[in-house]
């Protein structure tokens, strides 16, 4: 190889000497020196063209240097590693390596058959108990990869995950630089344009006010004003469920991972609703929920039709001093104490989708209207929460026709469609939070008032309503942090590599689940709000104003978790669905285990998608969210202020929050 490279550049050499006759080296390449034809001694030419020459070999030793060093490092260290895998971790569980290393992994099973998958290199292989196998690769990517087990264990087989590190972490550098690069070019900004804006923009971009109303087309309006819409997505949303409850209840306690009801729950109705439902439509999986179906009914006796006005049941009002996310906040998280049961365990599933039916029926016996969606329903909380970044909207298109009409219907209803049942004020509303997008308002407006608008995304975030914001803010600032604490907490239980934590979360032992539950009570509760509270209270501190209350900076900025938390479910979603979305063709033609074939693709092999880009796509998701933080952010301050400096002062701990939240989030997914 060198010697060619000596040859090409002798060829070069001896091609950029004109004006000479003829040339003839007179010792070697490195001492250009060069003699014209019938002199017996070298002479150095000085001139322009002999200089480059000196410039060009200098180059080309230096790039045989290199070459000698890069190949000699490429060759790395020859690294042997005996894998032990048990149910439901590798031992070890982190295997670090270097780039060019030559990696061989023995994987020895010590209970039931394992396999070895690596992301990101597609190298696998199986181990029978007492029969290990090896596999030989060389480490030629840098960064995190994940090597998962390839044959089903057990229940909680998609979530027995190690981590090969192979330095220098690239992904993670990078991802980190992106958003370091991102935040101090937003302060920049902030820096540069002191003064607000006439018209607020979106990344300067998309003016704030923007609407565009997709039910001035008479198709879509007809669509909103027919009874039978969104009936008859719900019959068949009924349909599915009804399939995933008959598949939880006969899967019993068996692998999750070929189970119609675990598949369809918790990897496709999950990774839809995270991914496009919430922060795409809001409220959309509420408007087409089964679960009220039976409570609905029993309330107006009619499905289709408009039945009663007053409920059949007691029709009791819920207290007023719970009219607010705390108790959606405190169920959801509970519920999140089973996660390691529900989330792979058909039975379990039943069980909770059975509850829920039940109560959801049984409470609206009691209480008027849509209580249980608004204050017992797992979770509505979060899709109320998170809708408010909804690219998407229910709003009145002229507030004075609402003015003058009385009654409003949209509240009481009429003859062709029920009064909120969500207890919304329609004519005032301005938020997305308790916007069931039932529809009721479109059918009971006589004057075809009501508007489904496409809007720039997160602009809820800084809409204020009196109509649907109560509990002084502190609920839904409580309820956006408590889902980026159980982000978390999932993502070391489901996609990290310890398996103590998954011992815990499936309650192996009584001691290790308590612990469990206190530190996920502690993550959620105290820690994640207890570091935005101290990063509020230096806001408050430099902006030099006492008179705005740390109450409402926290609550203010607190809106600042929506886009955090949806862009964090979002990257810890793709780490579901892109490993394990191959299952969903085994079960969609068995969904009961019962050996059916229905489509043919009963037999199709787990067969993980893309994961090599998954470090990318979730750098690309959380780099995201950190533009929308950064953006509203500093939106919510000059709010909050009316002096620009002060608004500026107090921007700026909150924008480093935000910068060390996001690094933060991509060394959990990349690092």
């Amino acid at each position: 190889m060198a010697g060619g490279f000596q040859e090409k550049a002798g060829k070069r050499a001896a091609g950029s000497a004109r004006g000479f006759s003829r040339y003839e080296n007179a010792s070697c390449l490195c001492c250009v020196g060069w003699r014209k034809e019938g002199n017996l001694f070298p002479e150095i030419d000085l001139d322009s063209e002999t200089f480059d020459h000196q410039k060009k070999m200098k180059k080309a030793i230096a790039f045989l240097i290199l070459s000698f060093l890069v190949i000699h490092s490429a060759a790395g260290e020859q690294r042997h590693i005996e894998l032990r895998a048990t149910r439901y971790s590798y031992s070890p569980n982190i295997i670090k390596v270097n780039r060019g290393d030559v990696v061989t992994i023995k994987l020895i099973s010590t209970d039931v058959t394992h396999g070895f998958f690596l992301d990101g290199y597609e190298r696998s292989l199986f181990s029978h108990p007492g029969k290990p196998q090896q596999i030989t690769f060389r480490a030629g990517k840098s960064g995190r990869f994940t090597f998962r087990c390839s044959s089903a264990c057990g229940e909680f087989h998609p979530y027995m995950i190690g981590y090969l590190e192979i330095s220098p972490n690239t992904n993670l550098y990078v991802g980190w630089l992106l958003v370091v690069v991102l935040g101090m070019a937003s302060l920049l900004v902030v820096f540069v344009r002191r003064k607000k804006p006439e018209e607020e923009k979106l990344f300067g971009l998309i003016p704030l006010k923007w609407r565009f109303e997709l039910t001035q087309f008479k198709p879509v309006r007809a669509l909103f004003k027919s009874r039978w819409f969104p009936l008859s997505i719900i019959i068949l949303n009924l349909f599915v469920f009804t399939i995933i409850l008959v598949a939880g209840f006969t899967g019993g306690f068996s692998a999750g991972n070929f189970n119609f009801g675990i598949m369809a729950v918790w990897i496709l109705w999950w990774v839809i609703l995270m991914l496009f439902l919430v922060p795409v439509l809001g409220r959309a999986w509420c408007m087409m929920c089964p679960f009220p179906l039976f409570g609905d009914w029993l309330q107006r006796r009619k499905l289709v039709g408009v039945g009663r006005k007053k409920s059949a049941g007691l029709g009791k009002r819920w207290p007023k001093e719970l009219r607010n996310l705390w108790p959606l906040t405190l169920l959801f998280f509970v519920t999140t104490f089973f996660s390691g049961f529900f989330t792979v365990r058909p039975l379990a599933t039943f069980i909770l989708l059975g509850v829920i039916i039940a109560f959801a029926a049984i409470i609206s016996v009691i209480y008027e209207r849509r209580t249980f969606c608004l204050y017992f329903c797992p979770v509505s909380g979060f899709q109320g929460l998170y809708s408010n970044f909804a690219a998407t909207e229910v709003r009145v298109k002229n507030p004075e026709i609402c003015k003058k009409h009385k009654p409003k219907t949209c509240f009481v209803g009429n003859e062709k469609g029920y009064g909120c049942p969500w207890n919304e004020l329609p004519y005032a509303m301005n938020r997305n939070t308790n916007c069931g997008m039932c529809l009721e308002c479109f059918k009971s407006c006589p004057y075809d008032n009501m508007a489904y608008n496409l809007r720039p995304p997160g602009v809820g975030l800084l809409e204020e309503s009196k109509s649907s914001r109560r509990g002084g803010g502190l609920d839904e600032a409580f309820k956006g942090f408590t889902m980026i604490g159980i982000m978390i907490v999932f993502f070391l239980t489901m996609q990290g590599p310890y398996g103590v934590f998954k011992d815990m979360v499936r309650a192996v032992s009584i001691p290790g689940y308590l612990l469990f539950i206190s530190g996920h009570s502690a993550v959620s509760f105290i820690v994640v709000p207890g570091l935005f509270l101290f990063f509020t209270f230096i806001s408050k501190w430099v902006s030099k104003n006492r008179e705005v209350p740390l109450k409402r900076l926290f609550a203010d900025f607190s809106n600042l978790s929506i886009p955090i938390g949806l862009a964090a479910w979002a990257a810890f979603s793709v780490g579901i669905i892109l490993p394990n979305g191959s299952y969903l063709l085994h079960v969609i033609s068995d969904p009961f285990a019962w050996g059916w074939n229905l489509f043919g693709t009963a037999k199709f092999p787990w067969t993980p998608f893309m994961t090599g880009f998954m470090p990318y796509i979730q750098i690309a998701v959380v780099a995201l969210g950190l533009l929308f933080s950064l953006d509203y952010g500093f939106k919510i301050a000059r709010n909050i202020y009316a002096e620009a400096s002060e608004a500026i002062r107090a921007w700026i701990p909150i924008a480093f929050f935000l910068i060390a939240v996001h690094m933060g989030l991509v060394w959990l997914f990349v690092g």
